[in-house]
This record gives structure tokens, C-alpha cells and sequence, in this order.
């Protein structure tokens, strides 16, 4: 870098999911379940309980769910493009692949929800349950997090580049060697959040924050 010339700041962008079109409810959304491998596209889905199950792999591309209910069931894999889930239920929702681009999950119960090592672009999570979450060695690009509760939430290893945590509650959530560059945690709870030093290099965080990890970084206040 040359002499006086500052580094380019950091500018955050999400991309929302592209759902220009507008779809009737499915009037049969259980039947699009039948089989082991699940592909859905350009529909909408509401009240659906599918519970309990066990599936391959799940495939949902340009959708909307509303109050839809994963909870307990499993997957081998899952892969959203372009969704919006909307009041749906996820809680111990397991999968060992994950991948969600352009997607929002907005009010949604995701408590338990096991989904480590998930690769995310352009994700949106607004309020809802998400604690006891496990999302160890995932990736998160371009993320944004708004009012939700990741109390005892595991993001070991996780990369949150960039990430936006607006009005978290990140008690006890597990961060120790997450990637944290640019990523902006300012007006989120923090306490007992676990983490090293290292991991807030380049991150962002109010005065109150900086309190709270003033113990972390070797500062003393007087």
C-alpha cells in the first residue's frame, strides 16, 4: 500500500431472494413430500406439518413457506435458493449438509437446529428462537442477523466475515476461532459469549461491548 493512501473500508451487502413472481397456496403441500428426495420449486406453502421425518436430501428453489414445521425431522442434505420461510418450525431440524443462498428465515423456532459446517450467501434471520443452534466450521457470507436469540448457539470455527448482528442475544453463544473481520456486533448482548482475543481482530463493537471484553484483550480501566 502506498504512502497515505488508506485501505478501502468495508461496505456490507445482502442480496435479497428473487421471488418477483407470485404463486397460489399449494392446496396439497404434503404430497410435494413424497419419496426420499424432495424438489420444490416456485410454490407456496403454508401450515404444512411435516414432523418427525427422515429424508435424503431437500431441494427448495424460488419458494415461500409460512408456518411450516421441520421440527424433529432430518436430512441428508438441504439446499434453499431464493426462500422466504416465514413463521416456520425448524427446532431440532438435523442435516449434515446445508446450504442457503438468498435466503430469509424471518420468525422462525430454530432452537437445536444442527446444521454444522452449512455454506451461506446472502442469508437474513430476524427474530424467532435460535438458541442451542449448532453452526460449528460453517460459513456465512454476507449475513445479516437482526433480533435474534443465540443464547448457548455454537459458532465455533464459523466464518462471519462481515457479518451484521443487530440487537442479538449472544449469551454464552460459543464464537472461540471464528473469523470476525468486518463483521459489526454493536447493540447485541455479549455477555459470557466465548471467544479469544484473536477471534474480534476487525470486528466491530459499541463501548459497552468493549467493556465487557476489556478483560479478554489484557485492558485494564480505571
Amino acid at each position: 500500500m502506498s504512502a497515505g493512501k488508506r485501505p478501502k473500508k468495508f461496505v456490507f451487502t445482502r442480496r435479497e431472494p428473487d421471488l418477483s413472481r407470485e404463486f397460489p397456496v399449494e392446496a396439497q403441500p404434503s404430497t410435494l413430500f413424497d419419496g426420499r428426495d424432495v424438489e420444490i420449486s416456485e410454490r407456496r406453502i403454508e401450515g404444512l406439518k411435516w414432523e418427525g421425518q427422515k429424508a435424503g436430501t431437500l431441494n427448495i428453489e424460488g419458494c415461500v413457506l409460512e408456518r411450516v414445521s421441520f421440527a424433529n425431522s432430518a436430512f441428508g442434505s438441504i439446499r434453499m435458493k431464493d426462500v422466504r420461510l416465514v413463521g416456520c418450525d425448524l427446532a431440532n431440524l438435523e442435516t449434515r449438509g446445508l446450504t442457503l443462498i438468498r435466503v430469509e428465515l424471518l420468525q422462525c423456532r430454530m432452537t437445536g437446529l444442527h446444521a454444522g459446517e452449512a455454506d451461506c450467501q446472502d442469508v437474513r434471520i430476524a427474530d424467532g428462537d435460535q438458541r442451542y443452534g449448532l453452526f460449528r466450521f460453517s460459513r456465512f457470507r454476507s449475513a445479516e442477523f437482526d433480533s435474534c436469540n443465540f443464547e448457548e448457539a455454537d459458532f465455533q470455527g464459523t466464518d462471519l466475515t462481515g457479518a451484521r448482528f443487530r440487537k442479538c442475544n449472544l449469551h454464552n453463544a460459543e464464537m472461540s476461532k471464528a473469523k470476525l473481520l468486518n463483521a459489526d456486533l454493536r447493540g447485541s448482548s455479549v455477555e459470557g459469549l466465548r471467544l479469544n482475543a484473536e477471534d474480534l481482530r476487525g470486528a466491530t463493537v459499541d463501548a459497552a461491548q468493549a467493556l465487557i471484553f476489556a478483560g479478554l484483550l489484557g485492558i485494564r480501566i480505571e
